[in-house]
């Protein structure tokens, strides 16, 4: 047994946080399946909660939502190849990122069949995507002033990091200056209950809350396969890298790095009946060793992460960032409460 919990209202009570905190409409961030942890689902339960519109990276991402019935706006936050301009067309729901004239030309060139909502992407100091010259804003806006089709509705940029964010929102409302748009997002997680700017937040990793900001949404359950008996001195797992220091007990858990405990997490704890056992060895590819009491049997339920063991302290033990810890689970059995 091995399955990922998510709590739909902690995921409301988060969705209102940002709002209130921030004081602005909320674009949730359902990019990489909602980091991972179900698009359409999660996109579904915060459309009923009032969401107007949602951002995801890519164009396959938001077909894969629309053909699910998904009605709501959908962003594609990347730029859309002149030859998936057909496949746009299809789809009344989504609204297409504009990131340069070029870009902006070959939208007035081509046929749409519907009205296509925009929003300009400005590059205010990441050197990735969007705007960088504003003269060049300008033209583009220009061009597609004159297009009954196409309705420039929304302007954002992205945040390096907090520090740099205030440099970043002189350089943008500059932009915003150059025309009218009902759209205008520039906050992140990082920045939302800090820095002022535009009437929308775009948020994800805080509104599953596993950064610290918010409440954790998810648990990650398993039941140990068997729980051995390990003499002293026996060894356990891959090139016997654990050697049993007394009589024990092992507990061996259905999950490793297919599952997104990456090897580099050996040692991180996990939680059993209310306190922390030590993970002992090597992580196999879907096993993990537990050094365990007699408290523990086979129908003893694992916690792998939850909000007494959350993946801000898992991304620690890392070194890195929750964004990318909630991104490598990978559990196929995924279990919606409170919704």
């Amino acid at each position: 047994m091995l399955y990922i919990e998510i709590d739909l209202g902690k995921l409301k009570g988060n969705l209102e946080k940002i709002a209130r905190v921030s004081g602005k409409k909320v674009i949730p961030v359902i990019k990489s399946d909602a980091y991972r942890l179900g698009a359409a689902r999660i996109a579904q339960f915060l459309a009923k909660e009032g969401v107007e519109l949602f951002a995801v990276v890519d164009l396959q991402e938001a077909v894969e939502l629309a053909e699910t019935g998904f009605s709501a706006a959908v962003l594609i936050l990347n730029g859309v190849s002149l030859a998936d301009y057909p496949v746009v067309d299809r789809y009344e729901n989504l609204v297409m990122t504009v990131g340069s004239l070029r870009e902006a030309v070959a939208l007035r060139k081509h046929p749409f069949t519907r009205p296509v909502r925009i929003h300009f992407q400005i590059d205010t100091g990441m050197n990735r995507l969007g705007f960088r010259d504003i003269d060049e804003f300008r033209e583009a806006l220009n061009v597609l002033a004159g297009s009954p089709i196409l309705r420039a509705e929304g302007i954002y940029t992205h945040f390096t990091d907090l520090e740099n964010a205030r440099t970043q929102v002189d350089k943008f409302t500059a932009y915003v200056r150059e025309g009218k748009f009902e759209y205008v997002h520039c906050a992140a997680s990082i920045a939302y209950d800090a820095i002022d700017c535009g009437n929308h937040v775009r948020v994800g990793i805080d509104l599953y809350g596993s950064q610290e900001n918010t409440e954790q949404t998810i648990r990650v359950v398993t039941k140990p396969l068997v729980v051995w008996k390990v003499r002293k001195g026996d060894t356990v797992g891959y090139d016997r890298a654990y050697r049993a220091e007394d009589d024990e007990l092992i507990a061996v858990l259905p999950i490793g790095y297919n599952n997104g405990f990456r090897r580099s997490l050996a040692g991180f704890p996990v939680l059993a009946n209310n306190r922390r056992y030590p993970t002992v060895g090597k992580v196999c590819m879907n096993h993990l060793f537990v050094r365990v009491d007699e408290s523990v049997n086979e129908d003893t339920e694992f916690i792998i992460t939850s909000s007494e063991l959350p993946i801000s302290e898992m991304a620690r033990y890392l070194g890195t960032v929750p964004h990318e810890v909630l991104c490598m689970l990978n559990i196929q059995d995924k279990r919606y409460i409170g919704g």
